[in-house]
């Protein structure tokens, strides 16, 4: 894809789709410009992308408004997810001890019923595991283990999860 397409494809999805106050016509644009969306997943405004056509989202799932999802080395998340506002998932980042500034990619895995809470950010390469919880304002360098719960800068297990799970998160907006 030449740059000036690439450009555009991406101002679609990031400046001119989540100006659009419904929610079920953004859905069906999202889908029809490749972004790989289960059933009855929510995604609020105002969520920035980059390489969506490399991003796949399970059903049931809630992205909450301000959220960053980076597909540029893929993303994959899992059914009944919450990602709750502010949070940003990067896929790609920098040798920071690289002479020539080296990019790497690497794949970000949110499995199923995680909640990511408010402000966290994850790093290129991790494992978020089944029913995990990220704490709000934290920061996941390393893998976290199934229905943990991780909390702090960087993020360390600080609980257990109930492993009953059964909810569906339904955020839907008519007029966000």
């Amino acid at each position: 894809m030449n740059k000036f397409i690439k450009d555009t494809y991406l101002a679609i999805f990031n400046f001119i789709i989540p100006a659009i106050p419904f929610h079920n016509i953004r859905r069906f644009l999202y889908k029809i410009l490749g972004l790989k969306l289960g059933g009855n997943t929510t995604i609020l405004r105002k969520v920035f992308f980059y390489d969506p056509q490399k991003i796949k989202i399970g059903k049931n799932c809630a992205i909450n408004d301000n959220v960053v999802l980076d597909g540029r080395g893929k993303l994959e998340i899992g059914n009944n997810v919450n990602i709750s506002p502010y949070v940003k998932i990067y896929t790609a980042d920098h040798a920071v001890n690289s002479s020539e500034f080296t990019y790497n990619e690497d794949t970000v895995i949110i499995k199923d019923y995680a909640w990511i809470s408010t402000n966290s950010l994850i790093l290129p390469g991790v494992t978020i595991g089944e029913g995990a919880v990220v704490a709000a304002g934290s920061v996941v360098t390393k893998n976290v283990d199934d229905f943990a719960i991780v909390g702090g800068v960087p993020a360390k297990k600080i609980g257990e999860r109930n492993k009953q799970l059964d909810y569906k998160p339904d955020f839907k907006k008519y007029w966000h």
